[in-house]
C-alpha cells in the first residue's frame, strides 16, 4: 500500500490519496488525528496543522513540513471592497410577489455579498394578519455613531423598502393604514461588534469621506444653481405680474368711467326668468360660464334685476367679460336671494324646514344686468361682494315685469299666526323682566326662563309650532323658540308628564350598556327620579318583567322610548331576514349602538297608529 501526499493551498487542507484501501490500524490511526474521508475526491483530509502534517508524514514516509502562523486561518479581507461604492443605491428588478422568506433570503444574499465580512441577521416573523422582515446589523469595523455604519443602515432600509409593495395605499384623511406585502425595519443590533480597523478599512474610510464631501459639494452647487434659477423665475414673475396689474388697473379705470350705471326703483325693476347659471362658478371670463352651460352643468333660474350697467364701447365690454372676478365699486352690495313665501322671514325659517316643506319655497336671485349696445348680455349675482361671483346666462330667457308667488299660507291664518306671534313676544319679555334674565335667559337662566314660558303659554292657549315662530320678528328670541321645539324634555320631565299607572303593560324600547338594542315588555310599578353613577338626570323605574312574579328594576338616563301596551317588534324591522333551502338567515341591518334603530321603530309603530307615551330620543 502506498500513500500521496497533497497540499491543498485554496482551502488550507491536507490531501492523502491510497492506492488500496488501507488497515484498520491506519484507519483508526487517521480518525483518532481527525482526518476524515472525502467520497467526492476519493481522499482522507484534514485542516492543515503541525500535527496533521506529522501524521501524514509518518505514513507517507515524507518530510514536509508546515510552520502554522497566527494569522494563517484569517480571511483576507478583499483589497477591491470600496465602502462609498457599495452604499450608492442603484435600482434593480425585484419579484415582489413571491414569498416573505423567499425575500428575505434574496435580502440577505444580496448584503452579504455587496459588503463582504460584514454581518447582517435577517429574519422574517409576524402572525396570519401581517409578515414582516426585520434586518439587524450586527458586525462591522466601523464605529456604531459612525457616519459609515448610518450609510450601510440607509442602503439597507432602501434595499427593504425596493422589495416592498403596497395593495392598498393608506387614506390620509382617515385612521385606514396602507396594506403591503410585509412590514418591518433596519436595526443596529444591541449586541452589535465593531471589527478590528485595519490600515486598509481606515484608508477606505478616507476616500469614502472624500467622496462624501464631493458629493455634499456638488448638491450645494446644484442647490444653489436651482435657487438663482427660482430668483430669476419669481422676478420675471413679479415683473410679469406688476404688467399685468398695471394693464388691469388701466382697463378697470377704462371701465368706471365709460360704464353707465342704473338704479332701479322697486317700481322699475323687473325678472329675467330661467337664466342658466353654470354649477361652476366664479370665473374670471364669459367664456368660461359657457363652456360649463354647454356641458349641461347648469341650473335654471328666475332673478329680480334691480340694477342696470350699459357699455357703448365694444372693447371696454371685451374687457369687462374678462375681467369678471376685479373688484368693481358698482357691484358692491348687489345680488342674493329672496323670497316672497310668509313663512320665512329669515334663512333660520328655511333652514328648520324638512326636505319636503323646503321643496314648497319659490327662491329669486337679486342680480345686476349688464348691457352692451341695448341688448342684455348676463346677469351678475355678486352675492354682496364686489366682484361676480355668480353669472347668469340670458339666451333664450323671457323678461317679466312682476311674478305671482304662490303663498302656502291662507291670508286668515297667517293673522292669527301673527297674533300669536306677538303674544309670545310679549310673554318672553315680561318673564325675562320679572326674573332679571337679561343677560342670563339663553345660557344658564334658560331651565327657569323654560319653565316660565311654557307656563305662561299654557295659561294664554298658545301651541308653540314652526308656523308661529317663523312670524316671529326678534332675532334673538326665533332662535331660541327653534332650540326650544327641537329640544327633548329631559327623562325625568317626561315620566313626571306621562301618567304612566301601576299595573298597566308597556313596551321599552332601549339600547343597552352592551350596544344591543332591547325591547322588553313589562307591567309598571312605580318609578323614581335620582342620580345614576355620574347621570343628574335619571330615573329607576320598577316593574315586573312579562313571564316573571317578582319586580325588578333597571336605571334609564339615556335614550328611551316607551309605548303604551305589549307590542311584538317583528323580527324583519331590524334584521336581515333570509329563508334559503330551509334555513333562515337573520343578520343585523345596522351597528352596535346605531340610534337608527330607534327611527326604524318609530316609524314601524307610526305605521301601527302608535305613538310613545315617552320618547327622550328625539322631539315629536
Amino acid at each position: 500500500m502506498t500513500a500521496v501526499l497533497k497540499i491543498n493551498e485554496e482551502l488550507n487542507g491536507i490531501e492523502l490519496y491510497f492506492d488500496n484501501k488501507p488497515g484498520n490500524e491506519t484507519l483508526t490511526h487517521l480518525k483518532s488525528n481527525g482526518f476524515r474521508y472525502s467520497g467526492f475526491k476519493k481522499c482522507w483530509w484534514s485542516k492543515r496543522t503541525n500535527e496533521s502534517l506529522r501524521v501524514a508524514n509518518d505514513i507517507t514516509k515524507s518530510k514536509i513540513t508546515y510552520i502554522e502562523t497566527k494569522n494563517q486561518n484569517k480571511k483576507v479581507k478583499n483589497n477591491d471592497f470600496n465602502l462609498w461604492n457599495a452604499t450608492q443605491w442603484e435600482p434593480f428588478e425585484v419579484n415582489k410577489e413571491q414569498d416573505v422568506k423567499l425575500i428575505s433570503k434574496e435580502i440577505k444574499k444580496h448584503l452579504t455579498q455587496r459588503f463582504p465580512g460584514f454581518k447582517f441577521s435577517v429574519r422574517t416573523g409576524g402572525n396570519y394578519m401581517y409578515s414582516s422582515i426585520n434586518i439587524e446589523i450586527k458586525k462591522t469595523p466601523y464605529e456604531k455613531k459612525s457616519a459609515y455604519l448610518s450609510a450601510i443602515r440607509v442602503y439597507c432600509e432602501t434595499l427593504l423598502n425596493h422589495y416592498r409593495n403596497c395593495y392598498s395605499a393608506a387614506d390620509p384623511c382617515t385612521d385606514y393604514a396602507g396594506s403591503y406585502n410585509f412590514y418591518g425595519n433596519v436595526s443596529i443590533d444591541w449586541e452589535y461588534i465593531q471589527t478590528e480597523l485595519t490600515e486598509d478599512i481606515k484608508t477606505d474610510c478616507e476616500m469614502y469621506d472624500l467622496k462624501s464631501e464631493e458629493k455634499a459639494n456638488e448638491e450645494k452647487i446644484k442647490k444653489d444653481a436651482e435657487f438663482k434659477q427660482y430668483l430669476e423665475e419669481e422676478e420675471r414673475r413679479k415683473k410679469e405680474y406688476q404688467r399685468k396689474q398695471l394693464d388691469e388697473s388701466e382697463k378697470a379705470e377704462e371701465i368706471n368711467s365709460s360704464v353707465e350705471i342704473k338704479e332701479l326703483s322697486e317700481e322699475n325693476q323687473y325678472y329675467v326668468m330661467n337664466s342658466k347659471f353654470a354649477k361652476l362658478n366664479k370665473n374670471n371670463s364669459i367664456t368660461e360660464y359657457k363652456t360649463e352651460v354647454e356641458k349641461g352643468d347648469y341650473s335654471k333660474e328666475d332673478v329680480k334685476i334691480t340694477k342696470e350697467i350699459h357699455f357703448n364701447k365694444a372693447n371696454v365690454y371685451e374687457n369687462f367679460e374678462n375681467m369678471l372676478m376685479t373688484s368693481f365699486e358698482f357691484l358692491n352690495e348687489t345680488g342674493g336671494s329672496f323670497t316672497e313665501d310668509k313663512r320665512i322671514n329669515s334663512y333660520l325659517d328655511y333652514d328648520m324646514m324638512d326636505e319636503f316643506e323646503k321643496r314648497t319655497v319659490k327662491w329669486f336671485r337679486k342680480g345686476v344686468a349688464v348691457y352692451f349696445d341695448g341688448e342684455l348680455k348676463f346677469i351678475v349675482d355678486a352675492q354682496g361682494h364686489s366682484y361676480a361671483r355668480y353669472v347668469g346666462l340670458v339666451e333664450g330667457c323671457e323678461i317679466k315685469k312682476t311674478v305671482e308667488q304662490q303663498q302656502t299660507l291662507k291670508e286668515k291664518d297667517l293673522k292669527e299666526l301673527i297674533t300669536q306671534a306677538n303674544k309670545i313676544e310679549d310673554i318672553s319679555t315680561s318673564i325675562i323682566a320679572e326674573l332679571d334674565l337679561l343677560d342670563t335667559w339663553k345660557n344658564e337662566g334658560w331651565k327657569a326662563y323654560k319653565k316660565a314660558l311654557k307656563k305662561e303659554m299654557l295659561l294664554a292657549n298658545i301651541n308653540l309650532s314652526k308656523n308661529t315662530i317663523q312670524q316671529i320678528d326678534i332675532p334673538e328670541l326665533k332662535q331660541n323658540l327653534y332650540k326650544l321645539l327641537m329640544e327633548v324634555e329631559g327623562i325625568q320631565e317626561q315620566f313626571e308628564q306621562a301618567f304612566l299607572k301601576m299595573g298597566e303593560k308597556y313596551t321599552l324600547c332601549y339600547i343597552s350598556d352592551l350596544g344591543s338594542f332591547i325591547t322588553q315588555l313589562i307591567t309598571f310599578d312605580s318609578f323614581e327620579s335620582t342620580n345614576y353613577a355620574q347621570y343628574e338626570n335619571a330615573v329607576k323605574l320598577v316593574f315586573k318583567p312579562q313571564n316573571k312574579r317578582k319586580l325588578y328594576y333597571t336605571h334609564f338616563y339615556s335614550d328611551l322610548l316607551i309605548f303604551k301596551g305589549w307590542h311584538e317588534l317583528p323580527e324583519n324591522v331590524l334584521n336581515n331576514v333570509k329563508e334559503s333551502k330551509s334555513f333562515l338567515t337573520i343578520s343585523s341591518k345596522y351597528h352596535s349602538c346605531d340610534k337608527q334603530q330607534f327611527d326604524e321603530v318609530l316609524n314601524y309603530f307610526k305605521k301601527q297608529d302608535i305613538e310613545p307615551v315617552i320618547n327622550t330620543y328625539r322631539t315629536n
